[in-house]
This record gives structure tokens, C-alpha cells and sequence, in this order.
């Protein structure tokens, strides 16, 4: 016999957990009906579904500045699925206004989408449902998203720019070696007998790109699938994480972006009434290197069992000269956690230093922006003067050539 599923328990009280399963397998059903589709004009056509970090900051603010303009939720999104040009985005935000018709909370419906919101999100709206403060904390993390994404882009460049450049340099190398070596070296082909080592050896790079072409192709597919591989295990993750902190130059941008994000996160989280283990654990998964995720969730399971916070970060204040031997936090953002636990204004005292931090990040890459192009250049000058002279090489004993014609 098959038993009758019901919404009340044996008193006769409304249970909605049964109601909150059926919208999930419905929704479930809802997207894997609709997973090969795209939207364009009427059609159903949805190819994959995907929203960026800056659709989720418009879909704060516009919400933010409506409710703040009292506003009623249910009519905000309304609008918002209105506006809403990403149609997994606007999937979404019908799905979040049906619900709350239904009793389910706006947390519960954002969590399940983890790729659209994160912890820091969800856990803020869900601090919203119990204190009734949409409209102030919808606005703290309209600053802190739009705060991230800027700091995203600029670590972003900092790390790509570098990378566009060296592209840009090997791409002309390659042109060179494939259209113009060949040419310039096919009228010494049967007269010269033995060409300068280095000409041999460009004339050499440029015949292997031209006939082997396709093991250089191989190679890459094998490099990048290998990495994308490895990366998936725990062991390399944690090592590729310790690698980022200890590269030449670029490990001071790792290590500072990763502490304003945890600043930010847990600063915000602090003034929105989350308790303080919650904020440390929240925070961890808002950090993107591995590395700070371990250390922040080591300082919270040791803050667990009643040791403070700076003594979590090895900071010692008992003898006459500190110790401190942390390699991922400073030692002065250590100083302010312990001024803190003092004085109990933690979230304005990281606030600052968090203001700080970010100038100072903005200030090294804007830095290291302007040092990298003088430095692409002369790569750049170098490889084509080795070139230039390898082809010029041959010219020099003219003399000799004509006389072996």
C-alpha cells in the first residue's frame, strides 16, 4: 500500500516541509526541462545558465534602492524580473517572488543557487528575516559586492596583463618565424654551406613551427588538461594555493586581496548582528585562495574553545618583545584584533585597516602596471634585435656567397 503524502502532522498543524521538498523537485524538473535552452525574443533556445557577479550586484541595488524607497518586496520583484535581461537571472527572481507566496524565506530559495549567491549573500538575507532590516543591510552589501567586484577586476588585470603582453610578443615571434625567416633564408639555401650558429638555429625554430606545428599544439592540450586535472585534487589545490603566496611580485597582491576580502565579509557580517564563529566561518568561504580558507577555519575552531582570536593568529603579547610567525596575516592586522579584544571595537578598527589595505593594493598595481611595460619592451626589443642579427648574419661574408654562385 502506498501511504498519502500530507502537509499536516498527526496534530494537525501545518507542516511546510513536505510542501518545501515537492518546490524543489519541481524546480529541479523546471531546469532540467529547460537546461539546453536560450532565450531569444520568444523562443525557448537555453544553451547553458550562468550569471555574473555584476548581474548579482545590479540585482542588490536596484532591490536595495526600492525597498529603501519603501517599497513592497513582492512588487520590487516584480520589477526586477522586468528589468532583468539574463533570463537564468530572471528565472530566479520569479522563483524567489513565488516562494515567498508560499512561506519559504528569500535565504532559503537563494541557497539553492551557490553559483549565484554566495555564503555572504544568503547569510546576510537570511540575518534580514530575523531582524526585519532589509533595506539598511541590502545596502552594506551593495557597497561590499560593488567593493569586491572593482578589487576582482583589478587583481584580475594585474595578474592578466602580463600574461596579454608575453602573448602579444610570442605571436610576432611566431609571424616572424613562419612568413618572413623562410624567405629571407630560402636565397642561401644552395649557396652557402654553413650558415652562422645562430642563424641555424632561428632557421632551425622556424622549420619546426612550419612542419611540426602540431606538436606544440599537443603539447598545450596535454599541459592544460593535466593542470585542470591535477587541480581537482586537495593536495596540488593546497600547493597551487602556497604557490600563488610565494610567486616573485605577484604574491603581495595574493596575500593582501585575500585579507580585504575576509575584512570586508567579516566586518560586514559583525555589523549586521552575525555571531562572531559565524562570521569567521562565513568569511572563509568567501576568501578564494585555499590556503586562507584552512587558516581562517583553524582560527575559528581554536576561537571555539575559548582561546582569542590574536592568540589563533600565533600572536604572543605575554613576553617584552612580540612573537608573531604567521605567514598568511600581518602582523599589524594581528595588533588590531588584539587592540580589539580590549577594547571591543573590532569592526571599525578592521574596517579601517581594511580601507588601508585597499590603497595600498591599488597603489602596488598601479605600480607594477607601469614597471611592466618598459620590462615587456625590452623582451620585446630583445627577441627582435636576436632575430634582426641572425638574419643579417649571413650578409656580412656577402663576399664569400658570391663567390661560391
Amino acid at each position: 500500500m502506498f501511504t498519502k503524502k500530507t502537509f499536516y502532522d498527526k496534530y494537525w498543524n501545518f507542516d511546510n516541509s513536505q510542501f518545501i521538498k515537492l518546490l524543489d523537485k519541481a524546480k529541479k524538473a523546471k531546469i532540467n526541462n529547460h537546461k539546453k535552452w536560450w532565450w531569444i525574443g520568444d523562443k525557448q533556445i537555453m544553451l547553458f545558465k550562468w550569471a555574473t557577479k555584476k548581474e548579482l550586484w545590479q540585482f542588490i541595488n536596484k532591490l536595495s534602492i526600492f525597498l529603501n524607497s519603501w517599497i513592497d518586496i513582492k512588487w520590487a520583484l516584480a520589477i526586477l524580473i522586468k528589468q532583468t535581461k539574463n533570463p537564468y537571472m530572471k528565472d530566479i527572481i520569479t522563483e524567489i517572488r513565488w516562494n515567498i507566496d508560499h512561506g519559504i524565506w528569500i535565504s532559503e530559495t537563494m541557497s539553492q543557487y551557490p553559483k549565484v549567491f554566495d555564503n555572504l549573500t544568503v547569510s546576510l538575507i537570511s540575518v534580514w528575516e530575523e531582524t526585519w532590516q532589509l533595506g539598511v543591510i541590502l545596502d552594506q552589501l551593495d557597497k561590499t559586492l560593488l567593493e569586491n567586484i572593482e578589487l576582482k577586476s583589478k587583481v584580475k588585470w594585474a595578474m592578466i596583463y602580463p600574461i596579454i603582453l608575453f602573448c602579444l610578443t610570442l605571436l610576432m615571434v611566431v609571424f616572424m618565424m613562419v612568413f618572413i625567416i623562410p624567405r629571407i633564408t630560402e636565397s642561401f639555401n644552395k649557396s652557402w654551406h654553413e650558415l652562422p650558429k645562430l642563424t641555424q638555429i632561428v632557421v632551425w625554430f622556424s622549420d619546426f613551427l612550419i612542419e611540426k606545428w602540431y606538436i606544440i599544439i599537443i603539447w598545450m592540450v596535454v599541459l592544460v588538461t593535466s593542470i585542470k586535472l591535477i587541480n581537482k585534487t586537495y593536495i596540488w589545490k593546497i600547493w597551487f594555493a602556497k604557490f600563488f603566496t610565494k610567486i616573485p611580485i605577484f604574491w603581495y597582491i595574493v596575500k593582501r586581496s585575500n585579507i580585504i576580502y575576509f575584512i570586508k565579509s567579516f566586518t560586514l557580517l559583525l555589523n549586521s548582528w552575525v555571531l562572531l564563529l559565524d562570521a569567521i566561518k562565513i568569511s572563509s568561504k568567501v576568501v578564494p585562495n585555499l590556503l586562507y580558507k584552512k587558516e581562517i577555519i583553524r582560527v575559528k575552531n581554536e576561537v571555539e574553545v575559548w582561546l582569542t582570536i590574536s592568540k589563533a593568529l600565533w600572536l604572543n603579547l605575554e613576553y617584552e618583545a612580540s612573537i608573531y610567525d604567521n605567514e598568511l596575516f600581518d602582523e599589524e592586522f594581528a595588533y588590531v584584533v588584539s587592540t580589539w579584544e580590549e577594547t571591543w571595537s573590532l569592526a571599525k578598527s578592521l574596517e579601517k585597516i581594511g580601507i588601508n589595505y585597499n590603497k595600498e593594493l591599488k597603489r602596488y598595481i598601479w605600480n607594477l602596471s607601469s614597471m611592466m611595460e618598459p620590462i615587456i619592451i625590452v623582451i620585446v626589443w630583445f627577441l627582435v634585435w636576436v632575430i634582426v642579427i641572425a638574419i643579417m648574419l649571413p650578409f656580412f661574408e656577402l663576399g664569400k656567397v658570391a663567390k661560391s654562385l
